[in-house]
């Protein structure tokens, strides 16, 4: 494509550059910064304010599962792991279950094909995409822990750009692409 301006321009609108734009940017939308990569995630956990799910019981996030890999009979500290204690010393389990940080924490997803597979949020608290960037642009306090948001403050127009922009990531992985 790199030879063929008319087909490259055709693969992004304006309004989806200009989401991309922001997307990407410290003065924009920052969402590169836990969003990134070929996958566009990070793989980490983190606490976004996301409201508790109508009906459903109260959900900690990372913070219920470190309790659970902790107390597996099984895990990589346990009698039957064939691992050394040094072996295990970097696995992220190991920080303690009281860890503020990993209260109403998290997996960050990937946003490959993000616009075909709502509801979103871990429980399916937000019905579209517009829903989700309105939290992200509000940063409200979170219902427990502490919130790594800040406000976005962007306009409807910037909203609109970065939804744009996410509808572009939707399509099969290319494996085997040279």
């Amino acid at each position: 494509m790199a030879d063929d301006p008319e087909t490259n321009n055709a693969q992004l609108t304006p309004e989806a550059v200009a989401g991309l734009r922001l997307f990407i940017s410290d003065d924009g939308a920052r969402c590169i910064r836990c969003h990134n990569g070929p996958l566009f995630t990070n793989n980490d956990f983190a606490n976004t304010g996301v409201p508790a799910a109508l009906g459903l019981p109260p959900d900690e996030g990372r913070k219920t599962g470190v309790e659970a890999v902790r107390q597996d009979e099984f895990n990589c500290l346990s009698a039957y792991s064939d691992a050394s204690a040094s072996d295990c010393s970097e696995l992220r389990f190991a920080k303690s279950a009281d860890a503020p940080e990993l209260e109403r924490a998290f997996r960050t997803p990937t946003l490959r094909s993000i616009s075909d597979r709502g509801p979103y949020m871990h429980a399916g608290q937000f019905a579209t995409i517009e829903e989700v960037l309105d939290h992200y642009n509000r940063a409200p306090d979170a219902p427990a822990g502490h919130s790594e948001l800040t406000p976005l403050n962007l306009n409807e127009e910037q909203l609109g750009q970065l939804a744009a922009f996410l509808e572009t990531l939707n399509g099969p992985l290319a494996v085997g692409v040279e």
